[in-house]
């Protein structure tokens, strides 16, 4: 399962920080935000996920929820950043006190991390508006994103895609060489 997990943030990561806000470039912080899907890798293995991505690299960031079981889910958040973080990425659900993601772990465009989700926590974000995920990196910027829960209950219960079969393992990387290349094709945030 932790394996999941990681793959789940590492798809997000991919996912978001194709298109943080680093305030010093006025593109990093227009972002657009994605609705909420639920993407199947196998019948038995699906999350469901939102990013908010910059007109440059790296920004914007994102949410994944993988269930489990019913009672249990892994939340993964990232952010786009070069700088390591300050602390820990914290979650905001509406006005609710923050919920700590520790020992976030950063690569190459940002940061991220993974906590585990009870089901009060998951019907909470089912009738929640908002879920914000805030950081600081170590050169002071905030980083704060604010993703719409509009439609995340009826993506968390709906069907999701049809698991994707992929023949060789070739194919695979081609699809993870493609979202790279997507991503070095943006222009570098200025800092």
């Amino acid at each position: 399962m932790r394996y999941v997990a990681l793959v789940l943030g590492s798809v997000a990561a991919q996912l978001a920080l194709g298109g943080s806000s680093e305030a010093a470039d006025p593109r990093a912080t227009q972002l657009t935000y994605e609705p909420w899907t639920k993407t199947c890798l196998t019948q038995a293995s699906c999350f469901v996920g939102t990013a908010a991505r910059g007109q440059c690299s790296p920004s914007g960031g994102g949410i994944t929820v993988a269930p489990q079981n019913s009672k249990r889910a892994i939340l993964s958040a990232n952010v786009g950043t070069r700088t390591m973080l300050e602390g820990t990425i914290s979650l905001r659900i509406d006005q609710d006190e923050p919920i700590q993601i520790a020992k976030p772990h950063c690569y190459t465009l940002g940061c991220g991390g993974t906590l585990e989700a009870n089901g009060e926590l998951i019907e909470r974000l089912k009738h929640a508006q908002t879920i914000t995920v805030e950081a600081k990196n170590l050169t002071g910027q905030a980083i704060s994103l604010s993703f719409p829960l509009t439609h995340f209950a009826e993506a968390f219960d709906g069907p999701g895609s049809e698991p994707k079969v992929i023949e060789r393992p070739a194919q695979e990387k081609d699809v993870q060489q493609q979202r790279a290349a997507s991503v070095q094709q943006l222009p570098q945030c200025d800092n």
